[in-house]
């Protein structure tokens, strides 16, 4: 071989050796992009659930403040008001509550091991009051209750309620509170559009929750009594608005309350209250925004307010033992205990 061959050769084993490390530093490099990249979204995404986290101590803390103000909850309350956005760094929390006592609680028509006769009439009238079947609401009894037949009928559950397409005819009812109103779908005589107008006026919360006069809409306020209307409770709603009812016998001297009798009254009691004890919360964790749209995540949390001497124990307080209230107040009454009961995150704003 000759020297011009020889330095031939050389020259392209030394190409090639560049093109091969050029190769390999370039794919490193992609490599490393990817990493770094990763890295970042997963610490976004971590900060993102430590901005939730932060959020719902906050609107624990919100609670806890307003109960130390007044012994009842109404649209004047702190918690009501809109509350701005807050910031944590280049990231931002906002925060929405709702009086989950401003609707009727599906769960409370089945609770201390009895179905109970005046929450579903007035469930059965809010049905009616919203054009729809009362029926759903001996469906939503018997989802709950523990026996396997219709309530006040005394045939197979399995076979009326084994006729909703989504549910088989040898399959059992749960027998259980409901989670979520979305489990309304699967009851016997709830679809995607009953469940859309239902839904400004119920809630499931795990535990009994009496109607809080103070918040209840018009609607579900009417449905306490036999051929109401919502026009008619509009001197309750403007008074309310003006001054906060104080206990439940205020009720009884307002139109067309006032002509309740007593008996009526005496069934009615337990279901009414001025006061909430429960709340939900819509938490919004935003992203840093300086590229691209910023990420945001969301968290729904179900918080309970209620006596201390009256804690139910299926109230699951998983992950709030740190959300006890202190147990005396700025005016000294005793506080209520505020927790957590559920938490749900969402990466898509939920229905609210």
């Amino acid at each position: 071989m000759t020297a011009d061959s020889q330095r031939g050769v050389a020259l392209l084993t030394i190409l090639l050796l560049v093109v091969s490390i050029t190769v390999v530093a370039g794919a490193m490099l992609a490599s490393q992009k990817i990493v770094i990249r990763r890295s970042g979204l997963l610490f976004n995404q971590d900060q993102l659930l430590q901005d939730l986290e932060a959020g719902k101590q906050l609107a624990i803390t919100i609670i806890r403040a307003d109960d130390k103000l007044n012994d009842n909850d109404s649209m004047q309350d702190i918690w009501a008001q809109p509350l701005p956005p807050y910031t944590l760094g280049s990231h931002s929390i906002t925060i929405a509550l709702r009086d989950e006592a401003s609707r009727f609680n599906i769960n409370n028509l089945y609770h201390d091991d009895a179905a109970d006769t005046d929450a579903l009439e007035i469930f059965q009238r809010l049905l009616t009051q919203l054009n729809l079947e009362p029926e759903i609401a001996i469906a939503v009894l018997d989802w709950q209750d523990p026996d396997n037949e219709i309530y006040n009928d005394g045939g197979d559950e399995s076979v009326l309620y084994g006729e909703q397409t989504n549910i088989r005819a040898n399959k059992a009812l749960p027998n259980q509170s409901l989670v979520s109103i979305d489990q309304l779908q699967e009851v016997h005589g709830v679809n995607a559009d009953t469940l859309a107008i239902l839904r400004p006026y119920i809630t499931a919360v795990p535990y009994f929750v009496p109607i809080n006069i103070n918040t209840a809409s018009p609607v579900l306020l009417a449905a306490l009594m036999e051929e109401t209307t919502p026009q008619q409770m509009q001197t309750l709603t403007d008074l309310r608005a003006q001054q906060v009812l104080v206990s439940v016998d205020d009720l009884w001297q307002l139109p067309p309350f006032i002509s309740m009798g007593t008996e009526e009254r005496q069934g009615f009691e337990s279901l009414l209250a001025v006061d909430s004890q429960a709340f939900r919360a819509l938490i919004t964790a935003t992203g840093n925004s300086d590229v691209g749209i910023a990420p945001q995540r969301y968290a729904t949390v179900l918080i309970s307010k209620t006596n201390s001497e009256n804690d139910d124990d299926d109230i699951n307080n998983n992950g709030a033992s740190n959300n006890d209230a202190s147990n005396t107040s700025g005016n000294n009454r005793e506080a209520k205990t505020v927790t957590v009961v559920a938490q749900r995150l969402w990466a898509f704003r939920p229905s609210f």
